[in-house]
């Protein structure tokens, strides 16, 4: 009886689990996410970040913040605006439902392959950047490769953009990004210099989570 009764509960729960999902389809079809993110979260344009399969805790949490306006971070050279003022500007279009379905459906889709860098980093600039993130502790919370984060309030950083994990390092490490769990990474980021930094973000851009 116990047992029936639980297959029934599953069985009720997986209709909403998939409308949630549907839902937060539609939210990214429809609400400019795709334009800078790409096909389902895993194929972002210039230097915006790969979403899919993101850690669905981390993406929400992320996402209210932009909506409050804590999330800040430096300035594109190229338009005179934050680098999330495109996010900013959609904001007013979701609810808080819509930043809840969104973030399961990108965290449920596999993430995409990284893109090649050109010219391709040697294997001496690779080997720099592991070293440089064993050093300085960064595995104890992003884990091996960047792969493994030991929190789902922390995110998947293998596979990103390079010039996006940069920005997003230095952000921090400058206290520029100081929203959600960013304060835990001063003590550790604070240590990194900008080379440092320039090879931990390729190193870790080339590791394919795709095919783990």
């Amino acid at each position: 009886m116990k047992s029936l009764l639980a297959a029934a509960l599953v069985c009720a729960a997986l209709p909403a689990l998939a409308e949630g999902s549907d839902e937060g389809k539609k939210v990214y079809m429809t609400k400019s996410c795709m334009a800078c993110h790409g096909m389902k979260g895993a194929k972002p344009v210039m230097t915006y970040p790969a979403l899919a399969g993101q850690n669905e805790k981390y993406l929400l949490q992320q996402l209210k913040d932009i909506k409050a306006g804590k999330r800040l971070g430096t300035v594109d050279e190229t338009t005179g605006h934050p680098f999330v003022q495109g996010m900013v500007d959609v904001m007013h279009l979701v609810s808080d439902d819509d930043l809840k379905n969104v973030s399961k459906y990108l965290a449920e889709q596999s993430p995409g392959a990284p893109k090649p860098l050109d010219p391709a980093p040697d294997a001496e600039t690779l080997a720099a950047g592991e070293k440089a993130y064993n050093s300085l502790g960064c595995k104890s919370c992003h884990g091996a490769e960047g792969s493994k984060p030991t929190s789902k309030n922390y995110p998947f950083v293998a596979g990103l953009n390079r010039d996006y994990l940069i920005r997003a390092m230095t952000e921090m490490r400058d206290k520029v990004r100081v929203n959600g769990q960013s304060k835990l990474m001063f003590g550790t980021i604070k240590k990194a210099s900008d080379d440092d930094i320039q090879v931990i973000a390729t190193w870790l851009s080339q590791i394919d989570r795709s095919a783990k």
